[in-house]
């Protein structure tokens, strides 16, 4: 098993979060180990995008009037890739060791507290 670190602080910290709580990233014919180092390649990103929005003005004067500066718009980007890629690898609940269910990406959103079953019970129940 090869671990790569060729990562910087944060990307190295993160594949060593992702490999404790699935210890098959690690292993060279796991599909979901391409995820994972893309994730590790985001993170590292997004630190030097952040690193570098310390040293410039949030907003810049445009032909339009005043936006946001590309870097803050490009942190926020990354920072999305890099939480839906985390998502996509269905990293296994630390409680119960299960695996989410595979649902296509549709953003960043917590779980609902209320399953679709549940819901879809309570409104034949209200018709009733």
């Amino acid at each position: 098993m090869v671990v790569v670190t060729e990562f910087a602080e944060r990307g190295t910290r993160l594949m060593a979060s992702l490999t404790a709580q699935d210890p098959t990233l690690v292993e060279p014919d796991n599909p979901m180990r391409e995820l994972a180092l893309s994730a590790c390649a985001t993170a590292d990103r997004v630190a030097v995008l952040e690193d570098l929005a310390k040293s410039v003005e949030p907003f810049v004067e445009t032909k339009a009037g005043m936006a946001t500066h590309p870097v803050f718009v490009e942190v926020r980007s990354q920072a999305t890739l890099l939480s839906r890629l985390i998502v996509s690898l269905r990293l296994p609940d630390p409680r119960t060791g299960k695996r989410p269910q595979h649902r296509s990406l549709r953003g960043v959103h917590q779980p609902s507290q209320v399953s679709s079953l549940e819901r879809a019970r309570r409104r034949s129940e209200e018709r009733a």
